[in-house]
């Protein structure tokens, strides 16, 4: 039955609803105090009921297409404002997205693309607990806490009912304290800490897995695992949780006792690699005074004692004049030499216009790149060299080949000539003609399928075997088959394709001096094959010259005769023997022609099959040399491996000249 059209009082209510609920993004939302957004609600409220009540419906139709016109403001591709300065690197790094995609850390660059799009950008840094996150927790606590000020909320909701959970936190610096759960991977924690408000820093607290685990399991923890860490998706209805990478600028590795120091990653105790100088940093909570040579900030792990920088707050906040207490007890916990570690790159130098976090990230980048692009060229090489053919093997091919040859052309010489010598083809000759016509198809049929280089079809077979068993030959990809529908019994025919009506020697040109295309990619080589084929099909017009020129000499003998007969009865005077010479003369006249353009004939095509027999020794012989020397180097998709790694390369390269150029203009 037909839709039934909204009632008025339904579109009255409709607009109602509509200007009682004015659209509010979810951030402004969300950051806004709820007086705020309750006044605007009302203020909205008041403005829309008098706006609708000035609209007839007929202005709906107007004020819809005015609407709808305005750009949002949450578009999904709103052009990004490049600061000029960045914008040439920002160019040359996304080009090396596009031309280095499969060697590149994507999140990575896209970490560093979102950096260049802002003069001041947000520097992450990741604290990686090991096999849990609580005492990352309070490390983050003690760093952050404000010991001029009683405890904030934040503090206990940071060590609190969420200090364990399965879902990584993510801090950053808030007027207000915020906690935003709405995102399925990470809590967001907004703090007011003045370390995260001066150094422009946000803190990712998640945990790894320790290196006693990893060893153990085969696995090793690298720089990249930690500049990179992997984030656990919330698991599924099948069961089954993903890792999602989730990129930082540096990483701060934390463990408990005696037992986070022998669970330290190998990359933490050298604070990175060749590639990440300067990006990681160890620290243990060793409970106890640390000795002062490991307290230093040189040493990639620090030695903290995390209770005694707590001690030390708690003591500051109970009374100011704990104040000398307070100072002695924090600097002997170390964790000024953390503060420093988070706080060192996130300033521009007179040296380098981006900050050093920054700037480190990018190089980190092109490091990672050009050593991915190394190991591809490597493991390119490696699988070139181990599938390579030896020499001695191309040599010993290169031999049969060239007694193949020698032994093919004896055989098309003398096998033809002692076919052509035989009964058979003799029995063909222009006088045998009148009653072997018809057997000159078959006789010379007889010829090219016992006599046109049967060995050595047989021998390259060989040959071509042993070319496939070196790896020299790649077999072509079996033929798809075309499914045949199932037709019950009495149905129609199924419609017929255009293969079914064409017939298979329709487009083909029987030619015998051109030489068929060679099928080497199999070990059978078919040039042999295809060329016996095309001479077969060029007997037929052997065949209807002789039948052709049989008929012309017995028409010109029975004309003759007649003419004869004809003269011998009306002339009179005409004897018998004068009427007889006319007669013979027209029969020796037509079995000369019949004898010269026969065996001229004959002769023609001997000639031809033995031309088209030297032809397609010399092609396969060719084809084969060929196959030897290019057969089993590099393959097409090695060649787009290597033009990967060149493009890879060059973009890398340009990426390093603009960081110097940059660098170079702020020296000047």
């Amino acid at each position: 039955m037909p839709t039934k059209a909204p009632s008025t009082r339904a579109l009255r209510s409709l607009r109602s609803y509509l200007g009682f609920r004015p659209f509010i993004c979810p951030s402004c939302r969300h950051n806004r105090p709820a007086s705020t957004v309750a006044a605007a609600a009302t203020t909205t409220t008041t403005r829309a009921s008098t706006q609708w009540s000035n609209y007839s419906p007929k202005h709906l139709k107007p004020l819809r297409r005015r609407v709808a016109s305005i750009t949002p403001v949450t578009a999904v591709n709103v052009p990004r404002t490049i600061p000029a300065a960045n914008l040439r690197l920002y160019e040359e790094l996304t080009a090396l997205e596009k031309k280095a995609a499969t060697f590149v850390h994507l999140s990575q660059l896209q970490l560093a693309l979102r950096g260049l799009e802002s003069e001041d950008p947000i520097i992450r840094v990741a604290v990686l607990g090991l096999n849990g996150r609580r005492g990352a927790r309070r490390l983050i606590r003690a760093l952050l806490a404000d010991p001029l000020g009683p405890e904030q909320p934040w503090e206990g909701e940071l060590v609190g009912r969420y200090a364990e959970d399965g879902r990584a936190l993510l801090i950053r610096y808030g007027k207000d304290y915020e906690l935003d759960q709405r995102h399925p991977l990470l809590r967001t924690l907004s703090v007011p800490s003045t370390l995260l408000e001066n150094n422009k820093i946000e803190l990712l607290v998640y945990s790894i897995d320790s290196g006693l685990q990893n060893e153990a399991s085969g696995m090793e923890i690298d720089s990249q695992d930690l500049l990179v860490p992997a984030i656990e998706t919330p698991i599924s209805a099948s069961g089954r949780a993903s890792m999602i990478s989730y990129p930082v600028h540096k990483a701060l590795v934390f463990g408990e006792g005696v037992q986070g120091i022998l669970a330290m990653p190998r990359a933490a105790y050298l604070g990175g690699d060749e590639n990440t100088d300067s990006m990681i940093k160890g620290a243990v909570n060793a409970g106890w005074q640390p000795p002062e040579a490991l307290g230093s900030p040189e040493e990639s792990i620090a030695l903290t004692n995390l209770p005694q920088a707590e001690s030390a707050i708690a003591s500051f906040r109970n009374s100011v004049n704990n104040s000398f207490d307070y100072e002695h007890k924090w600097l002997a916990s170390n964790l000024p030499t953390l503060i420093d570690f988070l706080s060192a790159g996130t300033k521009p130098t007179p040296v380098q216009a981006l900050k050093p976090a920054l700037h480190g990230l990018i190089s980190t980048i092109l490091k990672e790149t050009t050593s991915a692009v190394s190991l591809a060229h490597a493991n390119r090489l490696a699988a070139v060299a181990s599938s390579a053919v030896p020499d001695r093997t191309r040599t010993n091919l290169s031999e049969a080949i060239t007694k193949w040859a020698e032994a093919a052309h004896i055989e098309l010489r003398d096998g033809l000539a002692l076919a052509f010598a035989s009964p058979a083809w003799r029995k063909t000759a222009w006088w045998k003609l009148l009653w072997r016509v018809d057997d000159v198809g078959f006789m010379a049929a007889q010829i090219l399928q016992r006599s046109f280089l049967i060995e050595a079809e047989k021998e390259i077979i060989w040959i071509g075997g042993r070319m496939q068993q070196a790896g020299l030959l790649s077999p072509l990809p079996e033929p798809q088959k075309r499914k045949m529908p199932k037709q019950a019994l009495g149905a129609d025919p199924p419609a017929p394709h255009i293969s079914d009506l064409l017939a298979p020697s329709a487009s083909v040109e029987h030619d015998l001096y051109v030489l068929p295309k060679p099928i080497i990619q199999t070990s059978r080589p078919q040039q042999i094959a295809l060329a016996r084929a095309d001479l077969l099909a060029c007997i037929s017009p052997l065949q209807a010259l002789a039948q052709t020129l049989l008929l012309q000499s017995l028409s010109t003998t029975i004309l003759t005769s007649a003419l004869s007969a004809l003269m011998y009865v009306s002339i009179s005077t005409t004897s018998i023997y004068v009427a007889g010479v006319v007669g013979t003369l027209g029969f020796v006249w037509s079995a000369r022609r019949l004898q010269r353009e026969w065996e001229r004939a004959r002769g023609e095509w001997r000639g031809r099959v033995m031309e088209e027999g030297r032809r397609v020794l010399g092609a396969t012989e060719g084809e084969l040399r060929q196959v030897v020397v290019e057969g089993g180097r590099e393959t097409g998709d090695r060649r787009v491996e290597e033009e990967e790694e060149r493009g890879a390369g060059e973009a890398v390269e340009a990426v390093r000249e603009c960081l110097e150029g940059l660098k170079r203009e702020r020296e000047g």
